[in-house]
């Protein structure tokens, strides 16, 4: 992935986009927290969440760890930092904190028994170099947890042009954008990279029919987000994609076709410093 080019969040950290990432985290919450106790994040250790955003993984963690936890949520969006901050505060969570730096650039004397991250590492061109770094803030037996899409994962039965169409769109914009759309399915090898053991991995979906409609409103946000991207990089132009109306179309569509749809796939993968 060394051909990618330097990091550049391609999804940008304007006041729609931060919301968009708080609906998605309510669609993906329960998978990452299956990951999290997977990996054994539990009561009492001490967290860093690299790549927080508004703070639902970090609010997630939270839950795990308990009073007797912490969590750092670190992100270098200041808009991400004051949200998640407020959010926080909105709660009373005493034991999250946020820190707004550079990943790259991330240099504290603490310590964490676990260091975690979602839909993080899919946006830097080279994973492993930063996972090599953050693993010096691991006490030794400490765990890394990540979890990633492989946008490329998602399907439906019987086929939805529409649906396939749109995924292929988003993908494709991704990859212009210097993302990696499969970076789920190259943990095992980022880990390795990193000099970590290869990880255990899990990997599951959101799936649905025409009656979920969450999943389409997913899938259209994200496709709002990313059309700038579309349109600069020849990939469709926004009279073809009609955003505004795109989830009722693709919901409809599905129910025509009487499919069952599955969300990207999600991928979580964790080791052992």
């Amino acid at each position: 992935m060394n051909d990618r080019a330097p990091n550049d969040y391609a999804l940008g950290h304007n006041h729609e986009e931060l919301q968009r990432l708080i609906g998605q985290s309510r669609f993906l919450g329960e998978l990452t927290e299956q990951v999290l106790r997977a990996a054994g994040v539990g009561p009492g250790m001490h967290v860093l969440d690299v790549g927080c955003g508004a703070g639902d993984v970090s609010f997630l963690a939270a839950t795990l760890v308990g009073p007797e936890g912490s969590i750092i949520g670190v992100d270098r969006s200041a808009d991400a930092i004051a949200l998640a901050k407020r959010r926080a505060a909105d709660v009373g969570l005493a034991n999250v904190s946020f820190v707004t730096q550079d990943l790259l650039e991330l240099a504290t004397e603490a310590r964490f028994d676990a260091i975690i991250g979602r839909l993080v590492l899919m946006y830097f061109p080279e994973p492993a170099a930063l996972l090599r770094r953050l693993v010096e803030l691991l006490e030794p037996g400490g765990v890394v947890v990540f979890h990633e899409f492989d946008v490329t994962g998602s399907t439906c039965e019987p086929q939805v042009p529409l649906v396939e169409r749109s995924v292929a769109r988003v993908t494709e914009a991704l990859r212009r954008g210097h993302a990696e759309p499969r970076m789920g399915l190259r943990l095992a090898q980022t880990f390795r990279e990193a000099q970590l053991p290869t990880p255990r991995m899990i990997a599951h979906a959101r799936i649905g029919t025409a009656a979920d409609a969450a999943l389409f409103y997913q899938l259209a946000g994200i496709t709002r987000t990313l059309l700038p991207v579309m349109e600069k990089h020849g990939i469709a132009t926004a009279a073809e994609v009609d955003v505004d109306t795109l989830a009722d179309r693709l919901q409809r569509a599905v129910q025509t076709a009487d499919a069952t749809v599955v969300a990207p796939l999600f991928v979580g993968a964790w080791a052992h410093k």
